[in-house]
Formats: structure tokens, sequence, C-alpha cells
């Protein structure tokens, strides 16, 4: 029976790539998201603004980009660092990991 480096290696590495593929980070951010004075603790993903003006205040772990389009779509206007606060004008969305 002959066998070849690919095959004694091949398991080996599929089982190890799995496994940190399996190992990631939570996707959330940690801390508390107010938009508006509505309070997303450890929030996630797309939120939607009123597109005139909006006040973010971002007291989690993770940048928040602010949006021109809708769902998050559209040109980053803004990223409102962790700890940070701002007034948006013109934004439909914000998005954070």
């Amino acid at each position: 029976m002959k066998i070849t480096l690919n095959a004694v290696l091949g398991v080996p590495l599929m089982i190890a790539a799995a496994l940190a593929l399996g190992a990631g980070p939570a996707a959330a951010a940690t801390g508390d998201l107010a938009v508006n004075g509505t309070t997303h603790t450890n929030p996630s993903g797309c939120y939607a603004l009123d597109g005139t003006a909006s006040i973010v205040d971002n007291l989690t772990d993770e940048a928040a980009e602010i949006h021109s389009g809708a769902d998050c779509t559209g040109e980053v206007l803004e990223v409102i660092q962790a700890g940070d606060d701002s007034r948006v004008t013109g934004a439909q969305s914000l998005l954070i990991p």
C-alpha cells in the first residue's frame, strides 16, 4: 500500500483548519449604544437612523460607522469611535460589529 504525503498531512490539516474557523470571537460589541435616547446593550448589526438628525452615544468597545443609505449601504459618512458621541445629520443607518 502506497501512502502519500498529502494523505498523511491532509486530514490533520483539515481538522486544524476547522477548529480554527470555529473558534472565532463573539460578534457583538460590548457596552451600550444609545441612538436618540434608545439604549442597545451589546449591539451588533445595522440600526436605522431618522435621516435628519440623530444623537449617537457609542459607549461600546467598537467603532460605529454612519452610512448615507438605508440598511448600512451607501457611503460611510462618519466613524464614531468607542467612547465618543456625535450629532449625526443626513444619515440613514449605523453599523456596529
